[in-house]
Formats: C-alpha cells, sequence, structure tokens
C-alpha cells in the first residue's frame, strides 16, 4: 500500500517534466536543487523548459489560474505591474512573425491581479522582466529584468523557439 500511495500522489512526477531542446531558449541557470524528493513533489520554477507554475489570479472579479490566462492556443508573455513596453514589443513581434502571442501584465491595478502574491514569489524574474509560456504550457525563454530591446529579445527568443531566422539574421 505505501508503494502504491507513492506512485499514485507522485506529483513530481506528473508536473515535474523539464524539456531541454531547441523549442526551448535555455539561459545557462539551473534548475532549483529540490528541497524534498523531486518524484514525489513538484517544485515549481520558471526555469525555462519547466512546467509554468499554477497561481491564483484575479481577473474581473473572478479567480483564475496562471493556465487560465496562458492558453493553449497562444504563445502568452506574462510581466509585471510595469509591462506596458512588454505588451508593445509583443504586439510587434507577433506581427513580424506572425503569430498569436499576447502579453499579460499582472499587478495591482491592472485587468489581471496577483491576489495573494503567489504569482511574485513564484514568477523568478523582477517586475521587469517577462516570462514567456509556450501554448503546450512550457516556459520557452524569460528576461530576467527589462532588456535595453525588448523588441529584439523577444524576437530573437521566439525565432529561436520557432526555428525561424531573425529578421537582421
Amino acid at each position: 500500500m505505501e508503494l502504491k500511495n507513492y506512485e499514485f500522489n507522485a506529483h513530481g512526477v506528473e508536473l515535474g517534466q523539464f524539456y531541454q531542446s531547441s523549442a526551448i531558449v535555455a539561459e545557462g541557470a539551473e534548475r532549483p536543487t529540490p528541497d524534498r524528493d523531486p518524484e514525489l513533489y513538484y517544485q515549481p520554477s520558471t526555469v525555462p523548459g519547466s512546467r509554468l507554475p499554477h497561481a491564483w489570479l484575479g481577473r474581473t472579479g473572478h479567480r483564475v489560474s496562471t493556465h487560465d490566462v496562458a492558453p493553449m492556443t497562444r504563445f502568452t508573455l506574462l510581466t509585471g505591474v510595469g509591462g506596458d513596453v512588454w505588451v508593445s514589443a509583443a504586439h510587434q513581434v507577433a506581427d513580424e512573425l506572425a503569430i498569436s502571442l499576447e502579453a499579460v501584465v499582472i499587478g495591482p491595478g491592472r485587468e489581471v491581479t496577483d491576489l495573494y502574491d503567489d504569482w511574485t514569489r513564484l514568477r523568478e524574474v523582477d517586475e521587469s522582466g517577462a516570462v514567456l509560456v509556450r501554448p503546450d504550457k512550457h516556459i520557452g525563454w524569460r528576461a530576467m529584468t527589462l532588456p535595453d530591446d525588448p523588441v529584439a529579445a523577444l524576437r530573437d527568443a521566439l525565432a529561436g523557439l520557432l526555428g525561424r531566422m531573425t529578421v537582421g539574421s
């Protein structure tokens, strides 16, 4: 029974998949060292290749998950309260690459809020940074802070994920 209990409750196995491929922009960051049994316990992270961590957010008076604001129909760029620059960059890059991409700004006074500060604890990037979520709910790329040229950074990341040459290449 103990073995079956372990097998049926192995959240680390179910949720802890990690991808290393050309469809991920590796940044050189290591996955966090597990505090507990990595097969039994899921340890959320936004290191590219990790599954998008779940956090409860608020949107128009309803509680929604990070998974709800990053649907399987498009790429989603999650950013902090000051992420207007990322929204503009996402629109420009989506048009250039002819892809479906939406930037979601999370923070006080925005359409999407961090109800319990869970996303703030889980995102592992600064308020000015961004996390790019692939349609399969895995992190494809992240910017720890706002780069000098967010359009170029996002364009290069998405072109790499999609196996395309960038405009300047």
